[in-house]
Formats: structure tokens, sequence, C-alpha cells
């Protein structure tokens, strides 16, 4: 072949260079890093519920009711929610249970709740808070 015909054949077939390797490895990292926050920004927002709540005390009424009083901190403070109190024998066995409403209002709220039981309980808890 002949230098004229070579120069044909690379200038019509040859690759062309796409990408230069410094390009391809900060779009490498920025997607690195784009990722990164991605899954910490989604990490944190699990880690820090929109509603929480904290017993505050307890008092056994009689043999079959327990007084529970509780606080409860809502982020979303413009949305109700319910919360599910809960009061327990000797043994751990549930005795109790009640869902208690908590409106919508100030970010911080303490609410009361008096929950029947089958059995004397000997302590009252929350089991857990969900927005409705």
């Amino acid at each position: 072949m002949t230098s004229e015909v070579q120069d044909e054949v690379v200038a019509r077939y040859a690759r062309s260079s796409g990408l230069s390797r410094r390009t391809r490895i900060g779009l490498a990292a920025a997607g690195v890093l784009a990722l990164t926050g991605a899954v910490s920004y989604i990490g944190l927002k699990q880690a820090t519920p929109p509603l929480t709540a904290t017993v505050l005390g307890y008092q056994v009424a009689s043999d079959h009711a327990v007084d529970v009083r509780f606080q409860v901190d809502n982020r979303d403070s413009g949305r109700t929610a319910t919360c599910t109190v809960r009061a327990r024998d000797y043994g751990g066995n549930e005795v109790g249970r009640l869902a208690v409403p908590v409106p919508a209002g100030p970010r911080t709220q303490e609410l009361s709740a008096t929950i029947r039981t089958s059995s004397r309980a000997i302590s009252g808890e929350v089991l857990d808070c969900e927005l409705t």
C-alpha cells in the first residue's frame, strides 16, 4: 500500500479518540460524588423520624386501667398523627392497647391517655407514632 492509500484508509476507518482520559476520570469522580451525596441525604432522612414520643410518666389507676402521660415531638406539625400506647403486666405481656389521636398543632405536645386493661398492669408505654 502506498502512503496515499494508507492515508485514505485511516481517514475513512479510523476511530475518533472520544473523551480524553482526564475527562472520563473527572466524570466518574463527579458521578461517585453525586451518588454519595444522595445516599447520605436519604440516610439522614431515615435516621431522623418526623415524629418521636417520650413517656413522661404512668400511673396504675386500678386493676383494669393505666394512665399514661407522654410528649410528642412532631417535626411536621401541620399534620395529624396517631400514637399507639400500651400497658404491660408483670410478665411483660400486653394487657391493653389504645390508639391516641395527636392533633395538628404546636411541634411539641403533651398528651395523656387512660388504657383499659384485661388484668393489672405495671407499666404504660408508647409503642409507636405515625403521621396520618
